[in-house]
């Protein structure tokens, strides 16, 4: 028995037996998020009145703007976060030891004014 194939048809409203349309994207179809026509498709007005509809532009107005994108922070909230329960579990080095002379250099300070 052979396997059937549909794709929906735009112009006819409904599913179609038959291969559809081929996709310039290749195999994997992700290729609207590699190329301009994400931006071309539906270009947005920045804060200041921009267009923004190429990458280019995009590229251009963050850079002039001195903005930038969410994903260039990829790592910044883990470390941040490492680093806050380290504070409070105090399980860092770092601070272990500048507690220690925090603390040695109010002791000093105190013994100073003593004597």
């Amino acid at each position: 028995m052979a396997r059937r194939t549909y794709h929906y048809d735009p112009v006819a409203g409904k599913m179609v037996e038959g291969r559809g349309p081929s996709r310039v994207d290749g195999p994997s179809g992700d290729g609207w998020r590699f190329s301009d026509r994400l931006y071309s498709a539906n270009p947005f007005v920045a804060p200041d009145g921009t267009v923004i509809d190429s990458k280019k532009k995009h590229r251009e107005y963050m850079k002039r703007a001195g903005v930038t994108t969410i994903d260039d922070f990829k790592d910044h909230w883990a470390r941040a976060r490492k680093e806050r329960d380290e504070f409070y579990t105090g399980t860092s080095e770092k601070l272990k030891r500048e507690r220690r002379e925090d603390i040695a250099r109010t002791i000093e300070q105190l013994s100073q004014r003593r004597g």
